[in-house]
């Protein structure tokens, strides 16, 4: 084992994890890190698929919102896990909803390469009228 300076507000990376699974799933541990100082403990969270498309969120939940003048936007993320390219050429809300907002997505497509992730869109969800909802 090595030894690393590090010094205040320094970033290094220190340490590549790698993880292996048969199983798909997701998987929680720690890593220890050893110190002169005090001894780290780091959570670390993997995520294990199968090949394929995935997009993230997996589902979309703009919580609550109570009045117009609220909103919440979260950004769509895309992983190719296929061994060949993909290309994502549009994308649209079936519903036409009138408070959903969709941008940051290029109209002339997008090429994801194996391996990638790419952050794709931002959606954005206005609060409606107050009231009942049906």
């Amino acid at each position: 084992a090595s030894v690393w300076t590090i010094q205040p507000r320094q970033q290094k990376t220190i340490i590549h994890l790698s993880f292996t699974s048969h199983v798909t799933g997701k998987f929680r541990g720690f890593v220890h890190l050893k110190t002169d100082k005090e001894d780290l403990l780091v959570p670390v969270e993997v995520m294990v698929t199968k090949g394929g498309v995935h997009v993230t969120p997996e589902i979309v939940d703009f919580q609550t919102l109570v009045s117009p003048a609220q909103s919440r936007s979260m950004w769509l993320t895309l992983t190719n896990l296929n061994p060949q390219p993909i290309e994502l050429l549009s994308l649209y809300d079936p519903k036409q909803d009138q408070n959903l907002q969709i941008s940051g997505f290029d109209q002339k497509g997008i090429n994801v390469v194996p391996g990638a992730t790419v952050r794709f869109a931002k959606v954005t969800y206005h609060g409606g009228d107050q009231g009942f909802m049906q």
